[in-house]
């Protein structure tokens, strides 16, 4: 019963230790606003700082997320000049059509492949005449871009296996061939043959920031038509021919590297060589973040110096307040006061002194985030996670700097202080 009477006791001590620190900093009420003003600018600048790394991680996730996921690799042919070849390079054809069956035949580690050929047709409908890149694909091109029609179908196996004389539009160039006329159902001529329109994707948009053109408008001009239609009936000898490009995607993220040796093993074997590249999204994700982190890194410095500036002021103004009040401290020492008790109220100072330009700094730093925004035409995220961990490092300021004031106090000798003039 006694025990719990002196735990109730020390606990009531505590509370009004926390009392009187709180009593204190409203009774200095300038003195309070210039310990908070550093730690306003440090949790602004820090809460700033990582709306913009958000921001620039979001739009990059949403430019892949937008054409297909950062499980996609895509396979290039190799670029050497005509010196730096060898002969086996020489002979090879580079990527073909029977590269990307390979793939589906033997890769186990993947889940969709698409070989695109491309070349430039004349393309021709009422009142319309040009010469347009026309792509050949399979339907894995839909999946593989989470690119969908916005009317009609896209390519399907059967037009493959037969090599079906079908087109599928991009909606700019639905606009520019059929104008508000209906698409579906009709026909054009490409390269002197007649293709039924049987698709017109969806539109695809993406801006960087209100002043940039769209960055996807390039999948707004796509003309498709079954690969092997372009391969039979537009190019010739299959076996003969180069795609341009072949994406592939991987079924597990977590085997992005296997996959990638899986796909160069394959591809070298048929080759010969190693004529050709293999890009991966994810690993191109993660470079362009390290690539960034020096800039984000900088940022966050600067804040974070703010944060410490902030500090060192709340702890030299909390050594003022002390050699003012040394007699008040030594007072109550005398009178049964615990250095824990003296220790708390100086504590509490300091930490409700930083949480309070903490929540000052969360608001600002909000503001900044809206401004730098504005400035820079580009979106900036600000986060409860963000605003917790701004609030976070005024706390540890908080407690760090004012440890030790708060010690000096609690260590203060009682009657020397009586004695202090």
């Amino acid at each position: 019963m006694r025990g719990l009477w002196n735990a109730r006791a020390y606990a009531y001590s505590l509370w009004e230790s926390v009392v009187d620190g709180v009593v204190d900093i409203n009774t200095h009420r300038s003195r309070s606003l210039l310990q908070a003003l550093g730690i306003v600018l440090g949790v602004a600048s820090v809460v700033a700082t990582f709306g913009m790394i958000e921001g620039g991680k979001r739009q990059m996730t949403q430019v892949y997320d937008l054409t297909g996921g950062i499980r996609k690799m895509r396979v290039e042919n190799k670029e050497l000049t005509e010196a730096k070849q060898s002969a086996t390079e020489k002979a090879s054809k580079g990527l073909v059509y029977d590269d990307a069956l390979a793939l589906k035949r033997d890769a186990t580690l993947l889940e969709v492949v698409e070989p695109t050929m491309q070349r430039e047709a004349l393309v021709r409908a009422p009142g319309f005449e040009r010469t347009l890149e026309i792509s050949g694909a399979t339907w894995g091109y839909e999946p593989m871009y989470n690119f969908h029609p916005a009317e009609g179908r896209f390519l399907t196996d059967e037009d493959l296996a037969t090599s079906a004389k079908v087109v599928v539009l991009g909606s700019k160039r639905r606009a520019q061939i059929f104008g508000a006329r209906p698409a579906l159902g009709r026909s054009v001529s490409i390269d002197g043959s007649s293709y039924t329109v049987v698709g017109v994707m969806e539109t695809k948009e993406f801006y960087w920031n209100s002043a940039n053109d769209n960055d996807l408008e390039w999948m707004n001009e796509f003309v498709f038509i079954p690969i092997t239609s372009m391969l039979n009936r537009m190019q010739g000898d299959r076996s003969d021919q180069k795609i341009a490009f072949m994406n592939v995607r991987v079924r597990d993220i977590d085997k992005m590297d296997a996959a990638m040796d899986e796909v160069g093993r394959i591809l070298r074997r048929s080759h010969g060589t190693e004529d050709f590249e293999i890009f991966n999204r994810a690993a191109q994700m993660k470079r362009m973040e390290e690539n960034g982190r020096i800039y984000d890194v900088t940022f966050l410095v600067c804040g974070t110096i703010s944060l410490l500036v902030g500090g060192i002021v709340i702890m030299n103004i909390l050594l003022a307040s002390f050699n003012e009040r040394v007699r008040e401290v030594g007072t109550r020492k005398a009178l049964g006061a615990t250095g824990l008790n003296i220790m708390a109220q100086f504590l509490v100072e300091s930490v409700v002194v930083t949480l309070f330009g903490g929540v000052l700094g969360v608001a600002l730093g909000s503001g900044f985030t809206r401004a730098i925004s504005s400035l820079i035409q580009q979106p900036v995220v600000l986060t409860p996670q963000n605003a917790a961990l701004g609030m976070g490092f005024a706390v540890v300021v908080g407690v760090f700097f004012g440890f030790y004031p708060a010690v000096k106090a609690a260590r203060l000798n009682p009657i020397q202080a009586l004695r202090y003039e």
